[in-house]
């Protein structure tokens, strides 16, 4: 018989979780109650515990709770991915003072997109994820990050637009349409990897800004608060598939005078050639040639430096 997970730790994940997220804040006992869904009883016995384990510490004076040592050595335990972040998001503030929007880091964790590292620019605006989210690792989303991965990984990332492909075109038992192509020559497959070709070529990826983006930024916002509520998961989900059906990658930057670009996106390689992290500039604007020029190359020069700083190197 299937062992149940303990409702006592579920509880206590999310209220870890949820300060995780929210690092450079303090939140009084009402805030988190409401924030993770719990009546306030409980959660003040399971804060109660955490601070005293060092887990959660406890602001007398402002009587606000925060991320405790405890949960920082944990943190701080985890090397070469804690040595990773920080000089991330030293890089990150760099680029967030010359540029003056947004910057964030990903790295992929089993079949998801980890946010490693965010700092977010001085008006009130932002990507709306927080460090430690994570997010479907599936397209359109993190093409950057496939773009030097063997084809085996490439594949695995395609196979749900390989599939929505087989499901609007109608196949046989086999897998194969009317017309005998396989999973792999369906439409919205095709477009992925030609988009995931795009990023290799020119190095860094450049995503398209729209209302379905906006939308998605504020269920995002949303899940980080809520990170089990399966109503905000299935609309992130519904809004990813959407995106992936429609030009999500922006193919050739220089085609045109000005794009709506969403975010530009440039990997830092690891020793062994594949990419360890992407830094990531929030633009959410028109951007025109020159300008978007600006910001690449910035961008590149941040990742190239991150790159040599952890001993990685460029695939041939």
């Amino acid at each position: 018989m299937a062992v149940k997970p303990s409702g006592s730790a579920a509880r206590v994940g999310r209220l870890l979780t949820f300060l995780g997220g929210h690092g450079e804040f303090g939140y009084s006992l009402s805030e988190l109650a409401r924030a993770v869904g719990m009546d306030k009883t409980t959660c003040q016995a399971m804060l109660r515990a955490l601070v005293e384990s060092g887990f959660v510490h406890r602001d007398d004076g402002r009587r606000t709770y925060a991320l405790g040592p405890a949960a920082l050595a944990v943190a701080a335990a985890d090397g070469d991915r804690a040595r990773l972040a920080r000089l991330a998001r030293a890089e990150l503030e760099s680029l967030t003072a010359d540029l003056d929007i947004e910057t964030f880091a990903t790295m992929t964790f089993a079949d998801s997109l980890l946010v490693l590292a965010r700092v977010p620019r001085s008006a009130l605006f932002g990507l709306c994820m927080r460090v430690g989210q994570t997010l479907p690792l599936r397209p359109p989303v993190g093409a950057v990050h496939l773009a030097w991965a063997p084809p085996g990984a490439v594949d695995a990332w395609l196979a749900p637009a390989a599939a929505a492909g087989r499901d609007a075109a109608g196949r046989d038992a086999a897998g194969r349409d009317a017309a005998g192509r396989d999973a792999a020559g369906t439409q919205p497959a095709r477009r992925h990897l030609r988009a995931v070709d795009a990023v290799r070529e020119r190095g860094y990826s450049v995503t398209v800004e729209g209302a379905l983006r906006w939308r998605l930024r504020d269920v995002l916002d949303q899940v980080a608060d809520a990170p089990t509520d399966p109503g905000l998961l299935r609309e992130r989900d519904e809004l990813l598939r959407t995106l992936a059906e429609g030009d999500y990658e922006i193919l050739d930057p220089d085609g045109a005078k000005s794009w709506p670009v969403g975010e530009i996106c440039a990997p830092v390689f690891g020793r062994d050639g594949q990419v360890a992290v992407a830094l990531g500039l929030v633009a959410a604007q028109t951007l025109d040639t020159a300008r978007r020029a600006a910001m690449v190359d910035r961008l590149l020069i941040a990742t190239s430096r991150l790159t040599a700083l952890t001993g990685g190197r460029r695939p041939d």
